[in-house]
């Protein structure tokens, strides 16, 4: 439109200048008009590019931005594990420092309770010897190998120790063999009331005998108290209800009654 308003005035021109004067400024006003809109359309392209260039732009930044942002969010999170991990690793570092410190304190205290153990197998009355000797010799191979740990050797010694404490609190009869003075052995059974007291009695149930803890030897036992014995037996071996047992708990020095 501004083209042919454009010639429209020149028209106009030529009209009152005359033909060749007139054609000639018609001529370069209508060049001038021409680059001024192709200068125009060319700035409005760039207006455009440089706006979509923009908006590219600044759709950059914000994908930046938020990435940014995330990047900072875990950067934060990673920092809180890793001042976790070394508090965590801080407390782990003291705790092994205080084992240590236990386990110098705690190796003689375990090999006193290990020989304070041994001493009380030896010095008990002779119920289930093998048994309970064999359990001291395995504590005792235990604690000379130091590739086991101390708190398996200290789990197992308080077991060891749960056991005897157990033989206090219950009664129980069974077979094994029986050592004489003249070292003769014979299959008899054997009656424990707690650690008050230790009976045999020959598997005919005619002869029995009581430990006699002090001199460290076995008294035998009248006849008369061989019915009560088999009986004390079955209540042990719960062939028969609880009852009262009535056995001679301590005999005079060389026997009798």
């Amino acid at each position: 439109m501004k083209i042919y308003m454009t010639l429209a005035v020149a028209l106009g021109l030529l009209i009152s200048q005359g033909d060749g004067f007139a054609a000639e400024k018609l001529k370069r006003a209508i060049d001038m008009e021409v680059a001024g809109q192709k200068a125009a359309g060319n700035s409005q392209k760039s207006v455009e590019r440089l706006d979509d260039e923009s908006r590219k732009m600044l759709e950059e930044y914000r994908l930046l931005n938020q990435q940014l942002q995330r990047t900072k969010l875990a950067n934060d999170d990673l920092q809180s594990q890793v001042e976790r991990q070394s508090a965590e690793i801080r407390r782990i570092t003291d705790e092994l420092q205080e084992i240590d410190r236990m386990r110098s304190e705690l190796d003689p205290l375990m090999q006193q309770m290990l020989e304070t153990l041994a001493e009380l197998v030896a010095r008990d009355s002779p119920f289930l010897s093998e048994e309970r000797e064999a359990r001291v010799a395995s504590l005792q191979s235990a604690s000379e190998d130091r590739t086991n740990e101390i708190s398996e050797r200290y789990r197992q010694l308080l077991e060891a120790y749960q056991i005897e404490a157990d033989y206090g609190r219950n009664i129980e009869a069974y077979q094994a063999q029986l050592v004489t003075e003249g070292e003769q052995q014979k299959m008899v059974d054997f009656l424990r009331i707690g650690r008050v007291a230790l009976f045999y009695q020959t598997l005919d149930g005619k002869a029995g005998g009581v430990w006699d803890n002090q001199n460290r030897r076995w008294i035998s036992l009248d006849s008369s108290h061989m019915t009560e014995l088999t009986r004390s037996m079955r209540i042990a071996r719960k062939q028969l209800p609880p009852d009262l047992m009535v056995l001679p708990m301590r005999i005079p020095e060389g026997g009798g009654q």
